[in-house]
């Protein structure tokens, strides 16, 4: 008899005679499973119901926020001391100084068309059209100011990735921008001073052979392209430019870019 192969099997406890039946072991497969599904779906209950608690409270953040600013116009418009000439007693808020607003432009109308003949409605009208043309000039002006902005913002961008490839040739530009330590060590000053001011003092602080190291260029990348932040451009735009972009289209939605747009204005 072989006793060293033989199995031998072991009584465990919490079972009648030692002995674990086939019903007690699939009971405990099924509970453990259960507790496993309830473990892997409380995470996500917890996380909707975590999202619906952020949510409200910015809902209530923002309902807040509201109510005080138009407390705070309210007093404002309290603090000027106006009164409804036709005997509607202090205008003292908002709702008050609107409801006057109203009344006053009818009662301009009114008189405006008797004097001309022409009807209420008619130059209401004319009077919103001309409203409308107004705002138009002002999103017009706000949009091309924009514009005009955002395209001096992308000169001095191409120009001061050129003149920092003329400095640093050997840097691979794109692993600067990329570069997750210097972008920290430049904090606020990133975009607003020249890059090659900003890489050399880094390159004072963490020494040459770290910094070169860090945006050490692959020989699959050794040939540069030509032109204004070659070696470091996607579709045309270095990755300085391509956050412009992508800001740009953020902000304006309605007048989208692609990347040969961008340069091109």
């Amino acid at each position: 008899m072989d006793i060293e192969n033989m199995e031998v099997e072991t009584p465990e406890e919490g079972t009648e005679g030692g002995v674990v039946t086939a019903e007690e072991t699939g009971a405990e497969a099924e509970g453990s499973a259960g507790e496993k599904k309830q473990e892997a779906a409380e995470p996500a209950r917890q996380s909707r119901e975590e999202n619906a608690r952020y949510q409200a409270a910015r809902k209530a953040g923002e309902a807040a926020g509201f109510k005080k600013a138009a407390e705070r116009y309210g007093a404002a418009v309290a603090k000027l001391g106006l009164s409804d000439p036709d005997g509607g007693g202090a205008i003292d808020s908002l709702d008050v100084l609107e409801s006057y607003a109203d009344k006053t432009r009818a009662a301009r109308l009114k008189k405006a068309a008797a004097e001309s003949g022409r009807t209420v409605e008619d130059l209401e009208e004319e009077e919103d059209a001309k409203e409308v043309v107004r705002r138009q000039k002002r999103e017009r002006a706000e949009k091309e100011k924009a514009e005009a902005e955002a395209k001096r913002r992308s000169d001095w961008v191409a120009q001061d990735a050129a003149a920092f490839l003329r400095e640093h040739p050997d840097v691979d530009l794109r692993k600067l921008d990329a570069n997750d330590k210097f972008r920290r060590f430049c904090g606020s000053r990133y975009g607003k001073e020249p890059l090659g001011d900003l890489y050399d003092d880094w390159k004072e602080l963490v020494g040459e052979d770290a910094a070169a190291k860090a945006v050490e260029k692959s020989a699959a990348k050794a040939e540069r392209s030509t032109g204004a932040g070659g070696g470091g451009v996607s579709d045309g735009l270095t990755a300085a430019q391509q956050r412009e972009l992508d800001e740009w289209n953020r902000s304006y939605p309605q007048m989208k870019m692609t990347a040969k747009e961008f340069l091109k204005r």
